[in-house]
């Protein structure tokens, strides 16, 4: 019962965010296709290529499919970032904020299941957002390239939307685990995003900051990288599952352990 609910609560957003994404992905595609060239072009003129580099579309070539889509590539795992680290921070949190904690942990079923189970909703949601971002990429590339396109780019950037998404997820499930009260514990984790984003610009401009690419996931997953390389860096995602696994870990134990505060 609780299982069901917990999907049906969190559907509106689910759809309102796979409609931009997806129209996103349709109209790069398709834009592409009749204009990609004049990308080329205009990028090349608007860009430096420092400033390319930073937004992870450096070297590529527009007449590609491949090229359109890892364009793209940065703005829909900023998007599904921001809303994954919404819905995991506030899944369980919400629950003390609106103070209906205390009769939902009242329930026969033990606190930590009822964690977890609406810990797997958000977990749902994290593989069919990255599932119908792959589904919606992967028929729009058949349609407007008639075969000329490597459907292996289209599971790797998913893959590294899944790997992306669930670390913003999992950190966010750990911050909320310590402000579950805070009313803007959704506005804080959503900041976190968008400051770990601009902070990969910055590294990506400044080369002294090389170093510092272990710190942002926007670093760790880039269009044009996974293009040229057709593979996603493996320090990168050991550290991912790591951190996820650790962020997961701890938080669930942390709201098992909390009290409901009336």
């Amino acid at each position: 019962m609780l299982f069901r609910r917990e999907l049906i609560r969190n559907l509106k957003s689910f759809i309102i965010t796979m409609l931009i994404n997806g129209f996103m992905i349709v109209y790069c595609l398709a834009i592409g296709k009749k204009m990609g060239v004049d990308i080329q072009q205009i990028i090349d003129l608007k860009f430096p290529e420092q400033l390319q580099a930073a937004f992870g579309f450096s070297g590529l070539n527009y007449s590609q499919g491949e090229s359109i889509l890892a364009l793209a590539f940065s703005y829909i795992y900023l998007f599904l970032a921001i809303y994954l680290a919404g819905l995991f921070a506030n899944i369980v949190s919400k629950e003390y904020r609106d103070k209906t904690a205390e009769y939902l942990f009242s329930l026969p079923s033990p606190k930590i299941t009822i964690v977890l189970t609406k810990l797997y909703v958000a977990l749902i949601y994290l593989l069919l957002s990255t599932l119908t971002c792959y589904v919606i990429a992967y028929f729009s590339a058949k349609a407007y390239y008639d075969g000329n396109f490597n459907m292996k780019v289209i599971f790797l950037m998913s893959l590294a939307w899944l790997m992306g998404g669930l670390v913003f997820g999992a950190i966010s499930f750990f911050i909320s685990s310590f402000y579950s009260y805070s009313k803007s514990i959704g506005s804080i984790t959503v900041g976190i995003v968008m400051v770990m984003y601009l902070f990969q610009v910055v590294i990506s401009l400044n080369d002294d900051l090389e170093k510092l690419k272990y710190i942002s996931p926007f670093d760790w997953f880039k269009g044009d990288e996974i293009l040229q390389n057709l593979s996603l860096n493996s320090t990168y995602v050991i550290i991912a599952l790591g951190i996820s696994a650790l962020c997961l870990v701890i938080g669930i134990h942390r709201f098992n352990k909390k009290e409901v505060l009336v």
